[in-house]
């Protein structure tokens, strides 16, 4: 049985894991990421890490990373990821194979994940998938033919940094009415905060309106709340028929920490989706939520590791 070393990197937390090559995870880790520290101190605290986790008898042969971009996946380094401060510029490919001893690939987050279902999850079976992570951002993976998608540099598939409202609030990108801006999490908590005043669920509420109180909210029948969401709805219906319109997908697979909620925002997302999808190429194509869960970026960075 072969095993490999996967990293899932995100902007609070970092989830690491040994898994072996039927995508099982025999181990798995998650710290904070402010607590791998910055630049090259980074690089040690992941190769410690992941040598504690490793379980007597097993030898790991190679490391699978996911990341948020911007990516240079030739150079293997990240560039600037905005939600990583101390990380930019980080050869983490270089770095980790001379700590650890073994190859590792670096791929776009989105991607990863989108391999990991296509293997392993809700994307087994379909030779053209599109992944959709909505979560505090938003981004894609996408497979054609069995295949990934990567871009010149792997940075393909930034579906949240498409123009979803051109006058609309500036994103952290540096453009104006991104999708992550009109549907993300981070984008249904700030509709919830400007509008707390007009519902009497959210003024009820005593903190800070997050994505999770928006669905509670709607759950209550709050009708604030159901506007919100049926806005988010319609902005990722419109992108999903881009993506219909563009790729021809068999199946659209959605998951993140906002998707989690299931029925409440892929229900209305599918009765938007006639609006902007050509009728042909949409009956074609199924939506549905991903099924590996929280587990689904680092299984991602273990079917990445499994191609080194």
């Amino acid at each position: 049985m072969r095993y490999v070393y996967a990293i899932d990197v995100g902007g609070t937390k970092v989830e690491m894991a040994v898994g072996d090559e039927t995508g099982r995870l025999v181990a798995t880790r998650r710290v904070p990421t402010g607590e791998l520290g910055r630049g090259e101190a980074i690089l040690d605290a992941l190769a410690d890490r992941l040598r504690a986790l490793t379980p007597a008898g097993i030898a790991p042969d190679a490391v699978g990373v996911g990341s948020p971009g911007p990516l240079d996946s030739r150079a293997g380094r990240l560039l600037k990821p905005s939600n990583l401060p101390g990380w930019e510029e980080l050869a983490i490919e270089r770095g980790l194979s001379d700590r650890l001893r073994m190859p590792v690939v670096l791929e776009n987050d989105a991607t990863a994940a989108a391999l990991g279902e296509w293997q392993y999850g809700a994307g087994r079976g379909a030779d053209d998938m599109v992944y959709v992570t909505v979560s505090t951002g938003i981004g894609a993976g996408l497979i054609a033919h069995g295949d990934l998608i990567r871009g010149t540099a792997a940075n393909a598939g930034e579906l949240g940094h498409v123009i979803a409202n051109p006058g609309g609030v500036r994103c952290h990108c540096g453009l104006t009415g991104c999708l992550e801006t009109e549907a993300s999490g981070t984008a249904l908590a700030r509709m919830a905060e400007e509008r707390r005043e007009a519902s009497a669920w959210f003024r009820a509420y005593d903190g800070p309106l997050e994505a999770p109180e928006v669905f509670e909210a709607l759950r209550a029948g709050d009708t604030v709340a159901r506007e919100i969401v049926r806005h988010a709805a319609d902005r990722l219906a419109w992108a999903f028929g881009l993506l219909v319109n563009l790729m021809n997908p068999e199946r659209i697979v959605v998951g993140g920490g906002v998707a989690a909620v299931g029925a409440l925002l892929l229900d209305p997302i599918r009765e938007a989706m006639p609006r902007y999808a050509m009728p042909d190429l949409l009956s074609s194509m199924t939506l549905v939520g991903a099924a590996l869960g929280a587990d689904v970026g680092v299984a991602g960075a273990v079917a990445v590791a499994l191609r080194a």
